[in-house]
């Protein structure tokens, strides 16, 4: 697993702008592009009703971006079952829907029916059916579950009784989990319970301690983002009440770290992640890569790349740190069969007891290393050179020993679906199409397309074109940013995010919708970063290389006379919010509208109320906004430079990202400015309920569609929604006006 995919919201958010590091083949790009016409008289525009109503492959990783190799089936020990989660979503409900589909080898090329086996639904922001494993006796399957209005807990299903028993009844939502092979022993961390810090005693009478806090949980008085505040963890047996296991204060859990119980059961190991402020001294004597290297400079992010395991004693109910040494990621764990030993692929070793030749080789490599229990002493198996450690593995091929490949086929222009194929005669046949209903809807095509950036760097994006395209003729245009993936079928034009994103939708109302962007050639990685004209470092490079990318597409769409030049909209997520937010008020380019949802802006208000949680010196020259290069700041940041924003923005927000938000609608609003703003306070960072996907996906279609058509929906719910927009036409139109000027004294 990657760094990126370990940590909540706000690391996405910082690490997205690692977008462009996309390299992406072309070969046979071209070729998909021009498959799968439509015929629009017989067909109707696809709306957002559809995405969400949409059946795709479940699971964290995928749903995150992440390829789909290794991720389609779940394989019985003995390798005669496979099973298959699916997922929906219900608009009427609220709910996304789960399915479990069992297939048995023997049977997938005799056009067996798909036997779904369960069905669970999720009010929350979580899946409903998660973290499968199966048991070594090929009939029990154990997972996280949820049901709508309860939180998630451990379920085992046995497929042949078809029996459901939840064995964990934990008062908050169970986040991970390792259960023993015979189903008696259970280790899982959990949310804390939570609790409201105004509401306390300790409060009341002495107020808050203001130190190390994180300002959206002061203003919440809770956790603000759950992931962030650390989980709890709890061991089980069967049918027993739940133990809890106190772990050290530093040390913080999540649903992302790796636990792992030994085959004995009496010992296990649980990652946990530490505050850069709670470091141990030695380990800044590492020689980590760049980015982890950055963060030492931190006082107390949360954005947390440093992480170690934890040794787990099940009858001494204790978990202390394995040793005094740091890791990247949670490296794979290899138990002996006794269950008293384990081997560690790719570590650091701890620097203290050592010579100081030996320190300074330990500083550099990492190894491979066998541990005893419950010394803990260990032993060097094997040395790796290099600095990088082996992280948990999401991304696995399918066992070569299994009889059969279960793959996930799509592409750009292709609507996903799965097939099997025989390891041995290569015979493959379709087992699920998990969209049939696709074949009443009319998508249009996508173009994969390139240009050219700063510095002539070639780039390549998606360009979605209306189902009823007549080249030669002009439309609008809709730039979409965060990276393009032209090995994956989208609804909206990113790994189906909802945040925001809206490319087919669009394109059914006419508007031509341009997803960036992937480098076209893989040597052209750093050549942005080497010229000091785009920014003296490199997330200033990044900004100032974003908004080279959205021109250079205007001008190459523009001379290919596919787009209108003064109907541009644009539209930025996450960290491309600053790269837009940056290109709206530095750019000389024209835009009519803009959409920004859930990022970080780069600008003041978010240094002083984030502080060194994000990159945003960096993001400003290198400096911090005060002294001498408070000057850099008022150049580059766009927060003192709301005044050149001349095009409407709607801003949207999920959870705490209000405060994200702050600066432009408060500077915004306080300058006449159009702006519209949409909170969604109880969203995932890309929305995951069904009533959230729509208020984000339809908002900002109708947002472009009002703004760069001057078209409305006649829907009565929506009578406020343009009654508000009407007003802020006319504001736009005032500010358009020229100014009078006042006579010379």
């Amino acid at each position: 697993m990657s760094v990126i995919t370990k940590f909540p919201r706000v690391l996405l958010g910082w690490l997205s702008a690692a977008a462009f590091f996309l390299v992406t083949p072309l070969a046979g790009a071209q070729g998909q592009a021009s498959a799968g016409s439509s015929n629009a008289t017989k067909k109707r525009p696809i709306a957002v009703e559809d995405a969400i109503r949409m059946t795709r492959l479940a699971g964290f990783e995928y749903s995150g971006g992440a390829d789909s190799k290794g991720r389609v089936a779940q394989f019985s020990p003995d390798g005669t079952l496979f099973v298959i989660v699916l997922k929906h979503g219900n608009l009427e409900r609220n709910t996304n829907e789960f399915s479990l589909t069992l297939f048995r080898t023997s049977d997938v090329f005799h056009s067996p029916k798909p036997d779904v086996v369960l069905r669970m639904s999720s009010s929350s922001n979580e899946d409903a059916i998660r973290r499968i494993r199966w048991l070594p006796d090929n009939k029990t399957l154990v997972f996280l579950g949820e049901r709508p209005g309860d939180v998630s807990q451990v379920y085992v299903f046995n497929i042949e009784t078809r029996r459901l028993e939840k064995l964990t009844h934990h008062p908050t939502r169970v986040t991970n989990y390792d259960i023993s092979n015979d189903g008696h022993m259970i280790l899982f961390i959990a949310a804390p319970p939570e609790q409201n810090t105004t509401e306390l005693e300790e409060t009341r009478r002495n107020g808050i301690v203001v130190w190390d806090q994180y300002l959206p949980d002061l203003i919440a008085g809770h956790c603000a983002y759950p992931d962030l505040c650390g989980d709890h963890l709890y061991w089980q047996e069967r049918g027993q009440p739940s133990v809890f296991i106190p772990t050290p204060t530093e040390d913080r859990l999540s649903s992302q770290v790796r636990l792992s119980l030994s085959p004995n059961g009496r010992y296990a190991l649980v990652g946990a992640s530490i505050r850069t402020s709670a470091l141990p001294q030695a380990w800044a004597e590492y020689k980590y890569d760049e980015f982890t290297r950055s963060f030492l400079k931190r006082r107390n992010s949360y954005i947390l790349p440093f992480s170690r395991y934890l040794l787990v004693d099940i009858k001494k109910n204790s978990a202390l740190p394995l040793w005094d040494a740091p890791m990247t990621g949670f490296p794979s764990v290899q138990w002996d069969a006794s269950g008293h030993s384990v081997i560690f692929r790719r570590v650091f070793l701890p620097l203290n007891g050592t010579n100081p030749e030996e320190r300074e080789r330990r500083k550099s490599n990492v190894y491979d290393v066998e541990v005893k229990f419950p010394s803990r002493e260990f032993r060097v198996v094997d040395q790796k050179g290099g600095q990088e450690q082996e992280e948990e593995d999401d991304g696995k091929e399918d066992d070569p020993k299994l009889p059969l490949h279960v793959t996930l086929e799509e592409a750009v222009n292709t609507p996903p679906k799965i097939y099997v194929s025989d390891t041995k005669t290569q015979q493959k046949t379709l087992v699920l199409d998990l969209n049939p209903q696709f074949g009443e809807l009319d998508f249009g095509k996508v173009e994969i397309t390139t240009w050219k950036a700063a510095d002539g760097i070639e780039v390549t994006g998606g360009l979605y074109l209306p189902p009823d395209y007549v080249p030669g003729k002009r439309y609008p245009l809709v730039i979409q940013t965060h990276g393009f993936n032209l090995n994956r079928f989208s609804m909206d034009g990113l790994n189906d995010w909802s945040s925001g994103y809206g490319a087919r939708f669009m394109a059914a109302k006419g508007i031509v919708v341009l997803q960036t962007y992937s480098l076209t050639r893989p040597e052209d990685r750093d050549r942005f970063t080497e010229d000091k004209a785009l920014g003296t470092t490199m997330e200033q490079a990044y900004k100032k290389f974003e908004m080279s990318v959205y021109e250079g597409a205007i001008d190459s769409l523009d001379q290919r006379g596919l787009i209108t030049r003064d109907q541009v909209g644009i539209m930025g997520f996450s960290r491309t919010v600053c790269y837009v937010g940056y290109a709206l008020t530095h750019s000389k380019y024209h835009f009519a509208a803009a959409v920004l949802v859930d990022g970080i802006s780069g600008g003041y208000f978010e240094y002083i109320a984030y502080g060194d949680n994000l990159d945003y010196d960096n993001l400003n020259g290198g400096g911090r906004p005060f002294g001498q290069s408070l000057a850099e700041w008022l150049k580059e940041s766009s927060g003192f430079n709301l005044d050149k924003v001349h095009v409407p923005v709607r801003l949207e927000a999920h959870q705490s990202g209000v405060l994200e938000q702050w600066e432009w609608f408060s500077g915004l609003t306080s300058l006449g400015k159009p702006v519209d703003f949409i909170a969604l306070p109880d969203a995932d960072h890309t929305p995951v309920k069904p009533w959230e996907q729509r208020t984000s996906q339809q908002g900002a279609v109708d947002w472009f569609l009002f703004w760069l058509k001057d078209e409305h929906d006649t829907d009565p719910l929506k009578a406020k929604q343009y009654a508000r927009w009407r007003e802020l036409r006319k504001m736009r139109d005032e500010n358009a006006k020229p100014r009078e000027t006042a006579p010379a004294n």
